[in-house]
């Protein structure tokens, strides 16, 4: 449900000074994704929003040649997601009287019971859907507040049209997505091979293991400020040369959370005393309340205390982005123009993706209880309440050390700069009729600087066994059955970072990219009662890293030690791409071709319609191969110590990728790739360097196309009153399509995914292998259509009535 208000009010306070103010009001409540798929019986998840924005201008005529324009605004978005039952109504739905229910509040603590979500249960199997907890938006307050300000003056002198000025911009931002990670509400793990972990959970058995939090932190709530200050000069040398020069600085603020709960990891500080390597930074003490003891054990300074030069943000403030640009105008003859530029940009979002590492990782800390402690005592873990009550699936059990006690970790480098992006074009444009143009353009892009991923505590691959035993360097441990593996003395000390666990992640400006496109468009503007627009676009876009400006530090890369071999596509980039609208008056009716002499009565009904369309047509787009592995850490393929091992690298498995041993391209009905063509990856020391490891993005996808369709007429009652009635058809021919959309095409999804694999430990050589192997059956299957390109994915009818007075 959707409700909208409008109002502007428009002023001349003289003829040089006009004013004008807009307010816009909206409110949406909405459910759209599933809250965990394939669970359908959790429904969907709901969305509440509201959004206010005030926007106002002041324009002030100085001199005929001299112009400012003085502008603000402001915008509030509240919105929370969330899955439809409270942790308390969802355990009181499954059978859980009120001693269970408080036997699972002793452990997850009584303030998860009144937010949205439900526990998690894993059974370590994709033969059996994970029933996850909702993920960040099972109960997300999701607001933004924006203020801006703006100045801008414009100055004609002679041959130069000058514009200079700034724009400060304040975010404030609400968000609960850190509040939601690491399973605050429980996770209930079952492992073991084939069929009997679901077989355990669905007798009421008890978990190999349970995890939950340590201390709770509350939703992120954080601002930052953006200032942007520029000039530029239109200068028109000649009739027919124009040149445009202008320089652009931006600075734009590290985020600052109101409650301090930020905290970075500085991986170069080595502790005098005891030669220990790292520490924290937080902001100020306010932070150490939230901050989980394990972490206060390694050692935490505040910024100030830190001497890095940081403020409470804990990352130093990237001055350097200045941006020149410089453009030109050339006019051949009448009908023939030539156009060409070059700037410097610098994306701005990778301050959010700064922001969201530092307030998550070090916060909502995990820990995991097991049966036994290690040296095998028991300390047994409940089962599920039943004919018993007065305990739950998370009590009981010991808190392990080693492994499973080891934090995870973000550390984001305090000199991280924004990415570098160079764009260069050039374009030859032809009138060729009246109304009519052809253009054809290339458009260039380097970037340098992008931001990519690796784990610090990630080892070479190698044949030398890691988290094999069950941690004191001699006795196999069994990770399928049992779950016993841990870090010996010996596994520690070959860690860069010994003790902080298998997730370090860290983040440097060490990718790049290139990008090669050839555009040719053709355009007839509107007269004789019709507009079109075609255009087509041959791109070529490699890069090494997943960054690419957009709201996140970008993805992992594959093998840390050679960062290079991932250079090439870049994945859901179309090589080839068509896109076409227009808009059409039918010719009946009067005034027009044909029936311009009918009657008042057909004219209504036949005459005086319009027609408009979009379409697309583009080629497929690349995706990487990959296994999951199921039970991996601190075992797992090559010996590499992590489970930030990630195929795709966009954080959604631990994954390998796979090895090609065949034609990948032969087509079998609707699997579009041959699964027979790869094969499981090695558990040696050539887990990444193996010929056969699979490129990224070496799969071709399906091309896809699609067309909408609108109908619509005024109809003019009277002298002020216009009726507007229509149809819009998206999807006209109903035409699936095919090309997945990151959700199903990347890591997370089923389309890429070869299936999934558990790795056991040879009891005579502690090495590890790969074992139980579960394809996926789905692995490039065309059985979804997606929405793309302002397309649905099904035929949908929408009818419009319009009345403008």
């Amino acid at each position: 449900m959707l409700d909208l208000g409008t109002l502007r009010v428009d002023h001349d306070f003289s003829e040089k000074d006009h004013f004008y103010v807009t307010y816009n009001a909206s409110g949406t409540t909405s459910a759209t994704n599933p809250v965990q798929s394939p669970y359908t019986g959790l429904g969907l998840t709901q969305n509440d929003q509201r959004n206010d924005t005030i926007s106002a201008s002041y324009t002030r005529v100085i001199k005929n040649n001299l112009v400012n324009e003085v502008r603000g605004g402001f915008n509030r978005q509240k919105l929370f997601r969330h899955s439809n039952t409270t942790l308390e109504s969802f355990l009181s739905g499954i059978g859980f009287d009120q001693s269970d229910i408080d036997a699972y509040a002793a452990v997850v603590g009584t303030g998860e019971l009144t937010t949205f979500g439900h526990p998690a249960i894993s059974f370590n199997r994709n033969n059996f859907a994970f029933f996850n907890n909702g993920g960040r938006n099972t109960d997300r307050p999701l607001d933004q507040n924006l203020i801006t300000f703006g100045d801008t003056l414009t100055w004609v002198i002679g041959k130069h049209n000058l514009k200079m000025g700034g724009d400060l911009v304040r975010n404030a931002a609400l968000d609960g997505f850190a509040a939601n990670r690491n399973y605050p509400r429980g996770l209930i793990t079952y492992t073991g091979a084939r069929t009997n972990p679901f077989a355990n959970f669905l007798l009421g058995e008890p978990g190999n293991s349970v995890s939950s939090i340590n201390v709770p932190r509350p939703a992120m709530n954080v601002y930052n400020w953006e200032q942007g200050y520029f000039f530029q000069d239109d200068w028109k040398v000649t009739p027919r040369l124009t040149l445009n020069l202008g320089l652009r600085y931006e600075l734009i603020t590290p985020f600052i959370e109101n409650n301090d709960l930020l905290a970075n990891f500085d991986p170069n500080f080595v502790n005098s005393s005891t030669g220990a390597r790292g520490r924290f930074v937080v902001p100020s003490d306010r932070t150490l309340q939230f901050l989980d003891t394990r972490v206060i054990d390694l050692g935490v300074v505040t910024a100030g205390q830190s001497g890095l030069d940081i403020g409470r943000g804990l990352v130093r403030t990237d001055k350097n982005n200045f941006a020149p640009r410089v453009g030109f105008a050339l006019r051949l003859g009448d009908k023939s123009v030539v156009r060409g530029g070059y700037g410097f940009y610098f994306p701005t979002a990778a301050a959010q993706g700064i922001r969201d590492a530092i307030a998550t990782n070090p916060f909502n800390q995990g820990i995991t209880k097991r049966a036994t402690d290690a040296a095998g005592n028991p300390f047994p873990l409940q089962g599920w309440p039943g004919f018993q009550h007065g305990f739950s699936p998370l009590t009981g059990g010991v808190v392990r050390t080693g492994f499973a006690g080891a934090p995870s970790i973000n550390a984001i480098p305090f000199g991280l700069q924004q990415p570098r992006i160079q764009q260069y074009n050039a374009t030859y444009e032809r009138e060729i009729a009246r109304d009519t143009s052809i253009r054809f353009s290339y458009l260039g892009t380097t970037l340098s600087g992008l931001i990519g991923g690796v784990d610090l505590n990630e080892i070479p691959p190698s044949d030398i066994s890691f988290g094999t035993t069950i941690g004191d360097g001699t006795t196999a441990c069994d990770p399928i059955n049992i779950g016993d593996c841990d870090y010996s003395a010996a596994d520690l000390a070959r860690q860069p970072f010994p003790g902080l666990g298998d997730f370090l992640m860290s983040f440097g400006n060490f990718g790049h990219g290139r990008s090669n496109a050839f555009q040719t468009q053709f355009e007839h503007r509107y007269s004789h009662g019709l507009l079109l627009n075609l255009s087509y676009t041959l791109l070529d876009q490699k890069s090494t890293a997943l960054d690419t400006g957009n709201s996140s530090l970008g993805g992992t890369v594959y093998n840390p030690f050679k960062p290079e071999h991932d250079y090439g596509q870049e994945a859901f980039i179309s090589r080839h791409r068509f896109v076409a609208y227009g808009v059409y008056d039918l010719p009946v009716g009067h005034g027009r071709q044909f029936g311009s002499s009918m009657s008042g009565w057909a004219n209504a009904i036949v005459g005086g319609w319009q027609t408009s369309f979009n379409l697309f047509a583009k080629s497929g787009t690349g995706f990487t191969p990959y296994w999951v592995c199921n039970n991996c850490g601190p075992e797992a393929p090559g010996n590499v110590g992590v489970t930030s091992v990630d195929a795709v690298g966009d954080f959604n498995n631990n994954s390998y990728r796979a090895f090609v041993i065949g034609n990948v391209n032969q087509r079998n009905g609707n699997q579009i790739w041959n699964p027979n063509a790869f094969a499981i990856p090695s558990a040696g020391a050539d887990v990444f360097d193996n010929p056969q490891v699979a490129k990224r993005n070496l799969l071709q996808g399906p091309g896809t196309w699609g067309v909408n369709l609108g109908v619509h007429k005024d109809f003019r009652l009277g002298e002020r009153v216009i009726a507007t009635l229509g149809a819009d058809i998206d999807n006209l021919f109903n035409h699936p399509l095919w090309s997945p959309d990151s959700d199903y095409g990347g890591g997370g999804g089923p389309f890429a995914m070869l299936g999934d694999f558990d790795v056991g430990v040879d009891p005579s050589t502690l090495q590890p292998f790969i074992t139980d192997v579960n394809p996926n059956d789905d692995f490039g299957r065309l059985l979804n259509t997606f929405s793309q390109e302002g397309v649905d994915g099904r035929r949908t009818v929408r009818f419009r009535l319009r009345i403008t007075f």
